[in-house]
């Protein structure tokens, strides 16, 4: 049977001849196959470059935030610092008690153990102060003294570890010492101590790693300092740390 000429035909989904004609052309344009290797690099590529971006983000955000100092480690620092210089004034009392004269030697001995026992009774009660006890320890040991003493005793001397994961509080607390008005640490090393390769900085002699040695605080660039341990002799710098700027 022939269809009339006045009915317009119809496609079998239906659909007028317009529709029909669009639903074929989406449905050459559809993609069935892989994604193409270069398309999936350059997805791969933006991906690692946004994780790199925001790892450096963190890192730097990590990097600038000042570290809080702990009062309590301080001072107990301080605090074992001058018990260890009294008990070196008790051993050098024993020591050179049976050195001494015959008729001296009893009254001496005594006075001696005595003048030990007060300057290590007066620490243990100080010890609360943290720095001002450390400080009046450290006075023996100033420039002036080194000038003029052969040697210094080492125990008066700061006592770092290159390796200490609290190195960065315990030196803002060295560089808050070495700037109190009342200050006397000991900035000059001794004859047989070489730090002539050091360069500039504020020098601060210490124990570093369990040798002489001494700590040096750079001129502040901006908001950070730069800190460099060394041990006598050696002009390489054993640790390097950045500090926030006093």
């Amino acid at each position: 049977m022939t269809q009339p000429p006045d009915q317009t035909p119809q496609d079998p989904h239906g659909l007028p001849p317009e529709e029909e004609a669009v639903r074929r052309l989406l449905a050459d344009a559809r993609h069935d196959g892989p994604t193409p290797p270069e398309v999936v690099a350059r997805l791969d590529a933006t991906l690692a470059s946004l994780a790199a971006e925001r790892e450096t983000a963190r890192t730097t955000s990590t990097t600038t935030t000042a570290p809080v100092i702990d009062l309590g480690a301080r001072r107990r620092r301080m605090a074992g610092i001058g018990l260890l210089a009294a008990s070196a004034v008790v051993v050098a009392g024993v020591a050179l008690g049976p050195g001494l004269p015959s008729m001296q030697g009893g009254s001496d001995a005594g006075s001696t153990a005595g003048d030990a026992a007060t300057s290590q009774r007066e620490l243990s009660e100080d010890s609360g102060g943290g720095a001002d006890s450390g400080g009046a320890e450290s006075e023996e040991t100033g420039p002036q003294n080194l000038k003029s003493a052969p040697t210094a005793p080492e125990a008066a001397y700061p006592t770092l570890s290159s390796d200490d994961v609290d190195l960065d509080d315990e030196l803002l607390s060295l560089r808050a010492g070495s700037q109190a008005p009342d200050a006397s640490m000991a900035t000059e090393p001794q004859a047989d101590c070489d730090l002539s390769g050091t360069g500039r900085g504020r020098r601060v002699l210490a124990q570093v790693d369990g040798a002489v040695g001494a700590v040096v605080f750079r001129r502040a660039d901006g908001a950070s300092q730069q800190v460099d341990l060394y041990v006598c002799g050696d002009p390489t710098a054993v640790r390097t740390l950045t500090l926030p700027a006093p």
